[in-house]
């Protein structure tokens, strides 16, 4: 199993992608900031970060660099797919919203061969 941290501030889509990876197996936690985010990523491991890219305060994309410098496999995820071309400087995989839960799943599976769920 998993520890997945979902950085989403809409609140939809933070619980549908969360009870889709708890489903799974995952263990997953949740932050509706960057800010927040960081509090997490300090205090406990994360084998993974799923983060959207628009937020308020911090954005996604300086997130990612932060939880990659951490060595944490990270995902990035935005409506608006012109943001993580110019807005990272690392070549994180990229879902656009809105996408299909399966695609999430073998992105994951691809990600962490051998960390899925049990």
């Amino acid at each position: 199993m998993a520890h997945i941290l979902i950085v989403e501030d809409d609140a939809d889509v933070q619980n549908v992608v969360l009870e889709f990876l708890a489903t799974l197996g995952h263990k997953v936690t949740s932050a509706s900031s960057a800010e927040q985010a960081r509090g997490l990523l300090e205090g406990e491991p994360v084998d993974l970060a799923l983060v959207d890219c628009l937020m308020g305060g911090e954005q996604g994309n300086s997130l990612a660099e932060y939880a990659s410098a951490l060595g944490i496999p990270t995902i990035l995820t935005s409506g608006d797919p012109q943001n993580i071309e110019t807005g990272s400087e690392h070549p994180f995989p990229f879902l656009a919203k809105p996408f299909r839960l399966a695609d999430l799943e073998a992105l994951i599976e691809q990600m962490l061969p051998n960390r899925g769920p049990e």
